[in-house]
């Protein structure tokens, strides 16, 4: 069942804000789970209410990662403050509470960075009013953000790297910009080219390279939705917009094995099963894969709809890779011929 989760709205969190700043982060009373302000609300239906306990619980795991980066001590800085946003955006991202559409409200947000935690936004940023309040620029709203559109799914070997690995600079380009960072596929495959373009062109100079990548990206979205091309694809578009050369076709990565094959079969079969998405068309087309059988344009549709759906909950990229890759191979000339006849004898059946 959806936890409701406190919302707090633009002018009682201005007035709490005001009194937080005025008596200072070292005088605040601290967060009561058993007694939240009078202005906070929640939703008059669509669940049950998050308990007491569920929301100190929430708490005590932002300060326990917060502290583990310096918050409470002397000794933070900026590498700390990194390395927060990192963690925070991970466990944010995976959070049961948070996987609900009460995350994209900012007036959830707003309770969290106003009542729940206000000293950590203190410490990450001190008074700038944007980072308490919902929006894009709240200190937790921002990192579930970038978490949510980064994952590279619970099969992959390193789910966070992309988290992990972009500069500040970079998260801003993809997460704040909707038509971007509102597309988890796109989102992903632009940080994927960023960690390569980095090894090209050097940390150090990728931050315009960046912001000349993402220009690109939002103007050729506009012209072709990019989410909707084959993973190879898009991986090109997006080297080709973060000015990457093109890789010899003798060093291009070699083509999945028959074994990778119907490796990528179970666990796409596995994952469907597991969110309810198998259908009769996707399930043939899978058992027709798996026995080596011939694809029909029905079978290859129902497999490009269905990997397309399993990518918004964030299963693995590389796992799916190989059936996407067969899909996107040309036709057999065998399968053209036979395209081509039927198209004839069409013809010549309206003559």
């Amino acid at each position: 069942m959806v936890k409701l989760l406190p919302r707090l709205s633009g002018p009682p969190a201005e007035l709490l804000l005001e009194e937080f700043i005025s008596v200072g982060a070292k005088a605040w009373s601290g967060f009561d789970a058993d007694d939240l302000p009078d202005a906070v609300r929640f939703a008059a239906t669509g669940g049950s209410r998050i308990s007491a306990a569920e929301l100190a619980e929430f708490r005590s795991g932002l300060v326990a990662i917060a502290q583990q980066h310096g918050f409470g001590t002397e000794n933070s800085g900026r590498a700390g403050h990194a390395e927060f946003d990192a963690a925070a955006s991970a466990w944010l991202a995976d959070h049961p509470l948070l996987g609900s559409g009460e995350a994209l409200r900012d007036d959830v947000w707003a309770f969290i960075g106003v009542v729940l935690a206000p000293d950590i936004v203190h410490w990450r940023f001190g008074t700038s009013s944007e980072r308490y309040h919902g929006g894009i620029r709240n200190t937790f709203q921002r990192l579930w953000m970038r978490g949510h559109a980064l994952d590279r799914g619970v099969g992959s070997a390193d789910r966070w790297h992309l988290v992990d690995q972009l500069t500040e600079d970079a998260l801003v380009q993809i997460t704040e910009r909707p038509s971007i960072g509102g597309d988890a596929i796109l989102a992903s495959a632009l940080a994927e080219a960023w960690v390569r373009g980095s090894k090209v062109h050097g940390r150090g100079a990728m931050e315009a390279v960046m912001r000349r990548a993402a220009l690109r990206t939002r103007i050729w979205n506009e012209v072709r939705t990019l989410s909707s091309l084959p993973q190879s694809e898009l991986a090109t578009i997006m080297d080709a917009a973060m000015e990457i050369p093109e890789t010899p076709e003798a060093d291009a990565e070699a083509p999945a094995t028959p074994a990778d094959l119907l490796s990528s079969v179970e666990l796409i079969e596995a994952e469907a099963a597991k969110y309810a998405l198998l259908s009769p068309k996707s399930r043939s087309a899978l058992d027709n894969l798996r026995s080596g059988s011939p694809l029909s344009e029905s079978d290859r549709n129902a497999l490009k709809h269905l990997i397309e759906r399993l990518r918004h909950f964030r299963v693995s990229q590389s796992g799916t890779n190989p059936i996407s890759d067969a899909l996107a191979a040309p036709e057999s000339e065998a399968k053209t011929a036979e395209r081509a006849a039927k198209k004839r004898w069409s013809l010549w059946k309206k003559n």
